[in-house]
């Protein structure tokens, strides 16, 4: 028997029912037939799962696995483990791709010998969309010096040092992509359990770095839909914490990979990053009870800690735009309430 193309690996828990239909048709009535769904029920509630009870039962070529509720990371690490495709591809059940990406993706990684391709993604606003992709143009086979930047925009996105054409974004998610299936088995590639915050990063970090061969398709196929009620923008009390487990992950595997100094002051610049994103979770989100002083109070205790401290007191401010030593220099110095002032204008200036 002929082995399957594409597998391809949904996690399923909390997303709106017409939202799970529409990435459900989007993957059924892809132009490449040759493909099995995997639906990894993650203890989505009853209307959801009664979503893919039908869609299973409408389409032989749709797996359903159901687990207790163990995240993200667990879920697809069960769908990497339960796939028979030649390749695996992941999409978010609130996501949709469009008709010809699977056929073209398959093409593009079977003609080049690809452990791994990638193609450009849009972020889908109401009323518009953006797009977002790591390179400008078709590159089929990366060199080193164009997976070092892949590698390093991943980590944390545009830095002044890539001597390349390429974009500030990198290509952390695990959407947008098709890995060899034998690849990922036979290096033991898994998502970091217990990791809750770019788990995604910390699994493609580990995959590049192993990869020989990895090519980039400039062609735009991933709906990512933006949405206010994404786990992103959630209120979480001590979201801080959320992060601090992705950076000990990012840490180990620079560590393990014995990685040079300019993938150190990234991960620098990330830890910077994710203090500042933490205030979407916790320390301005409109959710958290606590009054102000406090919540100030508390940033304040948190820039001692490690990694926080570590990073500010460590970066090479050579590195950075004059824009990104700011929040630098604010939380060098403690300066809790001007941070919180500089957030307000945070994601328009840092683009």
């Amino acid at each position: 028997m002929p082995q399957i193309a594409i597998s391809v690996i949904i996690p399923v828990y909390k997303v709106k029912p017409e939202y799970l239909l529409d990435c459900l048709q989007s993957v059924t009535q892809q132009s490449l037939n040759d493909i099995e769904i995997i639906l990894v029920d993650d203890g989505a509630d009853e209307d959801v799962a009664a979503v893919m009870l039908k869609a299973a039962s409408s389409d032989s070529r749709i797996k359903l696995i159901k687990q207790e509720h163990a995240g993200v990371s667990v879920a697809r690490n069960n769908g990497i483990a339960s796939a028979s495709g030649k390749y695996v591809t992941f999409v978010d059940s609130d996501d949709h791709i469009l008709p010809d990406n699977l056929a073209a993706a398959y093409d593009f990684s079977e003609q080049n010998g690809l452990d791994i391709s990638i193609w450009g993604t849009y972020k889908c606003y109401p009323g518009h969309k953006d797009e977002y992709m790591p390179f400008t143009e078709t590159i089929p086979l990366l060199s080193d010096d164009e997976k070092r930047d892949l590698t390093l925009k991943t980590m944390v996105g545009y830095v002044p040092v890539y001597g390349r054409k390429c974009t500030r974004c990198g290509s952390g998610a695990c959407c947008a992509k098709l890995y060899l299936r034998s690849f990922l088995v036979s290096c033991d590639i898994r998502y970091p359990e217990g990791v809750v915050r770019s788990e995604d990063v910390n699994f493609n970090l580990r995959a590049y770095d192993k990869a020989s061969r990895i090519g980039y398709l400039h062609r735009f196929f991933y709906c990512y839909r933006m949405h206010d009620d994404s786990a992103t923008f959630c209120y979480r009390e001590n979201g801080i914490r959320v992060f601090e487990d992705a950076l000990r992950a990012m840490r180990s595997y620079l560590d393990e990979a014995g990685k040079s100094e300019i993938f150190y002051q990234v991960y620098y610049m990330r830890c910077v990053f994710f203090f500042l994103e933490s205030m979407d979770m916790d320390y301005f989100n409109s959710a958290n009870p606590n009054p102000l002083p406090i919540r100030l109070k508390m940033m304040k205790k948190k820039l001692d800690d490690a990694p926080f401290s570590d990073a500010v007191r460590l970066i090479d401010k050579h590195y950075l735009t004059f824009a990104r030593r700011i929040p630098v220099l604010l939380m060098k110095h403690r300066m809790a309430a001007s941070l919180a002032l500089f957030y307000r204008v945070y994601k328009k200036i840092l683009g």
